[in-house]
């Protein structure tokens, strides 16, 4: 129940986040009351153009009878050039509700590479129900955010993309499209007279300024351009007298319609209710050859979705026709019941370009190959290419907020970077096949009531090898072992990836189930040192270090109880110490060296 809540409420939270760096912190808009985000949706980005946008939320006080303690955001997997910042960033974006249900997120950046994002929220959530805690609830969320191609429109033309790198293909639109002729100029050394030229290529870095010109004409042109039209007034009975006893105030509702040797070119809005005079700004050039008239017109139906009364009344009503001279004209007949003016403006115009536009084509080279190393001894891989937006890859997966120069592994699998350069342009570096091994997992073995070791948390998906005295016990491979002579047992697991964990040491004795208490290893889990305490009568002589693959480290004299054993220059990991004493028995534990 708590998760169907979170979803729907906390699909704000997909919007947080952008920028190489952050620009500033947010303003929370106090304006908005009931729990949400705001504004909802966030506008689209554009790749390669600068992104910033402040984001308010509102958040609920409790749900479903639990109360909201916490909200804390842990990541988002944003497109790559985009990051995110909180208000509350130095409290690592904790909000308690309680305290105050307001908080924002500053969105700001450079957006790289086009595409659908899904992109990932991960949050966690503290709540209190029924007087009990309920802490960290993990929820995720997979919401689309799209960044589109960056289409820089002018009047003239279209270029996509407007930048890239090397060598950078271009195609441009023409967006006036049955001209007499065109000009353009792609500022690489090509120029066309084309009206859809072929794709152009950019071999070299650099800004290029493309120029376009379109040609209506070579001659000189006359153009007669319609700036006004005025209804005046409807007479003849347009409007009350058709229903009277429905609507008895009703009055027409004028507008006009353009037409180009009979053909429908332009229809201008109504006016409701009005008698007139009504008039209407234009800009409509008017061929001369071409013959033009203005049919006045009642709108009926097309105002219902004004007023729906309007629908009583039927279909819009034709009330009369001018015939357009290409002069002005006032005070003239539409018909018999219609009085309309125009405003003609005549210019000659000179061949010139009707269409002139300029825009920028940036090329750069492409990012080198990375390179990435990986640190086998505390689980880190980095690359030395500071100078790119990074993000970091486990197999296919693109790992959210990875982006820095180094990374730390908390799993296995196929690691690789992506450097993205100020074009958009991207390069990917050698894959590395990495096996963590999970220093935090242990296991236990203990004694059960039939007097069999077993290994208490135990799961699927490890194979067993039990030791007795540290050597291996063939065919032992069970979680339950029945041992049947006294020694030191520990079992060894071994997961899919190869990684091994050492349970602790039991130490059984026939016909007796006590455990082992007369010596010890502290700290466990140890760095730069543990110490070994021992009984005198157990007269210890020899401490071995041995790592999971059976290799002896070290080799320590054991004189005095207590002894301090040194490990710095041990690499971090699970150890099995082994002790010999001076009548060859032997002991072991484990120890967990940091």
């Amino acid at each position: 129940m708590i998760k169907i809540f979170f979803k729907s409420l906390f699909i704000f939270l997909l919007f947080i986040g952008f920028t190489n760096k952050f620009q500033s912190q947010c303003s929370i808009d106090y304006s908005y009351i009931a729990p949400g985000i705001y504004p909802d949706p966030l506008p689209d980005g554009y790749a390669g153009q600068p992104y910033s946008q402040d984001i308010t939320f509102v958040m609920p006080l409790d749900t479903m009878g639990a109360t909201i303690q916490n909200f804390e955001i842990i990541s988002i997997a944003l497109p790559v050039g985009l990051s995110w910042q909180c208000n509350n960033s130095t409290n690592n974006c904790n909000y308690n509700p309680q305290n105050d249900q307001y908080g924002c997120i500053h969105i700001s950046g450079t957006p790289l590479v086009t595409g659908l994002y899904n992109v990932d929220v991960s949050i966690l959530v503290d709540v209190v129900a029924s007087g009990q805690n309920i802490d960290n609830i993990p929820i995720s969320f997979f919401m689309s955010f799209n960044i589109s191609s960056a289409t820089i429109g002018n009047s003239g033309f279209t270029s996509s993309p407007v930048m890239g790198c090397v060598p950078l293909p271009v195609n441009f639109t023409n967006n006036n499209p049955g001209l007499i002729d065109y000009l353009w100029d792609f500022g690489n050394g090509q120029s066309s007279n084309l009206e859809n030229p072929t794709t152009q290529i950019y071999n070299h870095p650099g800004e290029y300024i493309v120029q376009y010109a379109g040609f209506n004409n070579l001659d000189t042109v006359d153009v007669f351009t319609l700036s006004e039209v005025i209804i005046h007034s409807i007479n003849g009975g347009w409007g009350p007298e058709y229903i009277p006893f429905v609507y008895t105030s009703n009055k027409p509702d004028p507008y006009f319609i353009l037409k180009e040797n009979g053909n429908l070119i332009y229809q201008s809005s109504f006016v409701l209710n009005d008698d007139g005079p009504n008039s209407w700004p234009l800009n409509i050039n008017l061929h001369p050859d071409s013959n033009y008239t203005i049919d006045v017109m009642d709108a009926d139906q097309t105002a219902a979705s004004a007023n729906q009364y309007e629908l009583l009344f039927g279909g819009d009503d034709y009330i009369g026709t001018y015939n357009v001279n290409f002069s002005s004209c006032n005070l003239c007949a539409a018909g018999n019941d219609a009085t309309i003016s125009t405003t003609i403006n005549y210019q000659q115009i000179l061949p010139v370009p009707s269409v002139q536009s300029i825009d920028t084509i940036r090329v750069g080279n492409p990012p080198g190959k990375p390179n990435i190393v990986y640190d086998s001894s505390n689980y880190l891989v980095y690359t030395d290419s500071i100078n790119y937006t990074l993000q970091w890859h486990q197999d296919t997966i693109s790992l959210a907020g990875h982006n820095s120069t180094i990374d730390t592994i908390t799993q296995s699998g196929n690691y690789f970077v992506m450097a993205y350069n100020n074009f958009g342009c991207s390069a990917s570096s050698d894959t590395i096949q990495i096996i963590y091994c999970d220093p935090s997992i242990s296991f236990n073995i203990d004694l059960d009531g039939a007097q069999n070791l077993y290994i208490t948390n135990f799961t699927n998906g490890y194979t067993v090898n039990w030791y007795n005295n540290g050597v291996l016990i063939s065919g032992a491979n069970s979680s339950l072992f029945t041992p049947n002579n006294s020694g030191d047992f520990l079992a060894m697991l071994t997961d899919a990836n190869g990684c091994k964990y050492l349970s602790n040491s039991y130490t059984y004795n026939v016909g007796t189930n006590e455990i082992n208490q007369d010596w010890w290893l502290f700290p466990n889990p140890s760095s730069n040192q543990f110490q070994i305490l021992w009984a005198n009568e157990k007269q210890f002589k020899k401490l071995e270090i041995i790592n999971l693959n059976g290799e002896v480290i070290d080799i320590i004299e054991l004189k005095n109880s207590p002894t301090i054993v040194i490990t710095e220059g041990i690499r971090a990991g699970i150890y099995l110490i082994k002790i010999t004493s001076s009548n060859g028995d032997i002991y072991l534990k484990k120890q967990i060296i940091h």
